[in-house]
């Protein structure tokens, strides 16, 4: 009994550990593939140079891909928080003041979106990402509204806001892609 019980204890285990491990897809993503992708997004040329300039993408599958876009976001989100917060000591304007702190919660929210994104990812858990790109996503949205038309002492959160929204749309679409998958 022993000598058949063993087996059924191994192939039980390796079930588990199967559906634990995150997986990847293990294709490597072609240049045609990760044109395919960009086409997807609001500005096909700035997705396909963005992600080629990353030199973790020359041979990259679809998950790492994901992962790649996933950080490109977190910096640049974590870099405009900085901007806005160092904008909020900055100013004395208190209308420009408040404007700088919403978007600033909104980054920051951004920020914990991605994390969450980025702990999916890790887990394998791929069907819970879309709900966090659409958070991060409507996010930047709220900053963008209260900024309303850019003024020049704005337009420089405006650029930053529309570089964000990029890289979201680039999340979007890698991680879209492991869903189908």
């Amino acid at each position: 009994m022993t000598v058949c019980g063993t087996p059924a204890v191994f192939i039980l285990v390796s079930i588990v550990l199967m559906s634990v491990t995150p997986t990847s897809t293990g294709h490597k993503l072609t240049d045609t593939e990760i044109k395919h992708l960009c086409s997807k997004t609001n500005n096909v040329g700035g997705c396909y140079k963005l992600l080629k300039s990353d030199p973790r993408t020359t041979n990259v599958d679809a998950r790492g891909l994901a992962e790649v876009s996933v950080d490109l976001a977190s910096n640049k989100a974590n870099k405009t928080h900085s901007l806005l917060n160092s904008s909020v000591n900055a100013t004395h304007d208190s209308r420009l003041k408040n404007i700088y702190k919403l978007c600033s919660s909104n980054y920051n929210d951004a920020i914990r979106d991605l994390k969450a994104i980025k702990n999916y990812l890790h887990l394998g858990t791929y069907k819970n990402i879309p709900s966090q790109v659409k958070d991060a996503d409507e996010e930047i949205k709220q900053c963008k509204k209260v900024y309303g038309g850019a003024t020049s002492d704005r337009s420089h959160i405006k650029k930053k806001n529309q570089e964000f929204e990029l890289l979201i749309s680039i999340v979007k679409v890698t991680s879209d892609n492991l869903n189908k998958n």
